[in-house]
């Protein structure tokens, strides 16, 4: 976490420069590049400083020892249904939704319904039946 700290921390270094000469070159007169550059270096400054302070309280983790193996990284990463169908209406609502908004607006209440029930049946599939917890 340190390392990734620095990074995104140090970047405003890179992302600054990168603005003022955008401006610059453009006379400051292209009203999105230049404030779109400088925003992504703050932000990057941002998250720099939220990893450094979280760094701060947790303490170092397995990716900031030089000495360490990739098995100390390993860990459960979750539980994930091999059997399950809806991460599937899930992607089929959500593309029908963005769809919807490149071709038609009409199209968007659609894919938002089968995107609503496919969210739904993910988030409650444990909760009755054979596999309940």
């Amino acid at each position: 976490m340190k390392f990734t700290a620095w990074l995104f921390g140090a970047s405003i270094f890179f992302f600054l420069p990168v603005a003022l000469v955008y401006g610059i070159l453009t006379d400051f007169k292209e009203l999105v590049g230049f404030p779109a550059i400088a925003l992504v270096g703050l932000m990057c400054l941002m998250i720099g400083g939220y990893v450094g302070l979280h760094h701060r309280t947790t303490g170092d983790i397995a990716s900031d020892n030089e000495q360490g193996e990739i098995a100390d990284e390993a860990y459960e990463y979750g539980f994930y249904s091999p059997w399950s169908w809806w991460p599937l209406v899930v992607a089929i609502g959500g593309a029908i939704t963005f769809m919807g908004v490149a071709v038609g607006w009409w199209i968007v209440p659609f894919g938002a319904l089968i995107l609503s029930v496919g969210v739904v049946g993910l988030v409650f599939e444990y909760d009755r039946g054979k596999h309940a917890h």
